[in-house]
């Protein structure tokens, strides 16, 4: 009962609601009448448009003189744009020639010679101090060397041999220092500044050496020696 009558309440107020909107014809009737006066003048407006364009035709009319007028227009407005295009270009070209006739006024060898002298005199110069140089180096090597060589003359063994001195040495190569080296009847090599020489000792502070006695048998594989 109580949702009865709550769907009821409501069902009322959608009524009233309904009674205070307006009606679809009230709703429609304002854009209505702005359609209908809209329509009204545009087909007054095509028709005075279409008025005006025929008017303009008719006086545009194309007909043999119009047409050989506009031509005449035409020729002379295209004679004109060549006239003054062919001035333009002939202005560019007398600018370009005179830009180039300065330019190669400017141009000249005279400096790439003088450029390249100067360099060749550079170049020259440089080559003569290289030998200078290389001569200076040169002599101080030299001179160096020379030195090295008489420094190394000074301190050989040969200097000594060349104030009259020898070298004395045993049959195998060795220097003999002293006396108490030398061995009565040994083979020497005297070594003297201009050659070599051999001789014999006569006396001297050694012992000679003597020749390792061979025992008269061979000791027989696997024998035992005497210990007495």
């Amino acid at each position: 009962a109580c949702a009865s009558r709550h769907l009821e309440r409501k069902r009322q107020a959608v009524r009233a609601a309904a009674r205070a909107l307006p009606s679809p014809d009230q709703l429609l009737a304002l854009p209505r009448r702005r359609f209908d006066e809209a329509t009204s003048r545009l087909g007054r407006g095509l028709t005075v448009s279409i008025e005006r364009k025929r008017s303009r035709l008719d006086r545009q009319r194309l007909t043999p003189a119009t047409l050989s007028r506009r031509l005449n227009e035409t020729r002379t407005l295209t004679g004109r744009d060549i006239a003054r295009a062919r001035a333009a270009f002939f202005a560019i070209v007398r600018q370009g020639r005179a830009r180039f006739q300065r330019t190669s006024a400017r141009l000249s060898p005279a400096p790439i010679v003088r450029r390249q002298k100067l360099q060749a005199d550079t170049l020259a110069g440089l080559m003569r101090r290289q030998d200078q140089a290389l001569a200076r180096q040169l002599d101080r090597l030299r001179a160096a060397l020379t030195q090295a060589d008489r420094l190394l003359s000074t301190l050989s063994h040969k200097a000594v041999l060349a104030r009259g001195f020898a070298l004395v040495k045993d049959a195998d190569g060795a220097v003999i220092k002293r006396v108490a080296e030398l061995a009565p009847g040994a083979a020497l090599q005297l070594e003297f500044a201009d050659g070599s020489a051999e001789a014999i000792a006569t006396s001297g502070g050694a012992r000679p050496k003597l020749a390792a006695k061979s025992s008269g048998k061979a000791k027989e594989p696997g024998s035992q020696g005497s210990l007495f």
